[in-house]
């Protein structure tokens, strides 16, 4: 089953996107939050939605991302009248396509591709609408259990590559991500080590009590709360890269502050990382 499950040529399935939408009750349910003026600059193309935190699972980002779209149900899974782009898209770790079960579910899905420069190029090139973890695999190594953290503060590549091509970043935060799993925090300095040296984690993790893999649950609630428009620069200086990096982290911070209350992590400090 595994191997069939790796070269198998699996496609986009519709049917199965709203399968796994479906399942957003093992997370207590999956509700996206986006205020007007942002819910009109979505039908657009041109920009990059940033999501936080990754989490151990992305459940966020695969809940309340592109798979919206791609289940091809937006009576269901969009707000009413909203044109999102059909070719939105998302970008996740090469490795997991190599990752037996994973692979085939992604590509039924088709709502993202791997994260290498090429992709990423083409997509920016294109004016394709997409989603990126900017943690990454580095969130998943620095991940507690009811902690709000988020590794950003080294992450230049993407604004880099979105200055390059005059994209908008469109911020979004999902609040109960980091309360689905409980992890080893002792194991952060060899997932930190493997990150940078093989381009993987090896987390060990745990939801319910009676099946580890299902998530604790609780609720996912994102929130798409800031755009920041960035002007063309197609050769930009590392004092544009730090400038426009820490409007950023500024913007991101401020968003959590302003919404924590509301979903009921009022107590909680975003550590950037």
């Amino acid at each position: 089953m595994a191997v069939l499950s790796v070269l198998v040529p699996f496609s986009h399935s519709p049917s199965f996107c709203r399968f796994y939408l479906g399942s957003a009750a093992c997370v207590g349910g999956s509700t996206v939050w986006v205020p007007e003026k942002i819910l009109q600059r979505l039908q657009a193309g041109g920009y990059l939605v940033c999501f936080h935190p990754h989490g151990i699972l992305p459940l966020g980002f695969s809940f309340n991302g592109a798979l919206r779209v791609k289940a091809e149900e937006p009576t269901q899974f969009l707000p009413e009248s909203f044109n999102f782009p059909k070719d939105c898209n998302g970008v996740q770790a090469p490795v997991l396509w190599r990752v037996p079960f994973f692979a085939p579910a992604l590509r039924m899905w088709d709502a993202c591709t791997p994260a290498t420069k090429s992709n990423m190029k083409k997509l920016l090139a294109a004016k394709t609408a997409f989603g990126i973890i900017p943690g990454g695999s580095e969130d998943v190594a620095i991940h507690e259990h009811g902690k709000e953290n988020v590794y950003i503060n080294s992450r230049y590549g993407f604004i880099k590559y979105a200055l390059q091509h005059g994209y908008c970043l469109i911020l979004a935060y999902t609040f109960g991500e980091n309360d689905q799993y409980y992890s080893l925090s002792c194991l952060r300095p060899l997932n930190l080590w493997l990150v940078k040296r093989f381009g993987f984690v090896l987390p060990l993790f745990w939801g319910k009590n009676f099946c580890p893999l299902l998530p604790r649950g609780g609720g996912l609630n994102t929130v798409y709360g800031r755009v920041i428009d960035l002007p063309v620069i197609q050769d930009p200086t590392s004092e544009d890269l730090v400038k426009w990096h820490a409007i950023y982290v500024e913007e991101l911070k401020a968003m959590f502050d302003q919404y924590k209350g509301q979903f009921g992590f009022g107590d909680r400090e975003l550590r950037c990382h």
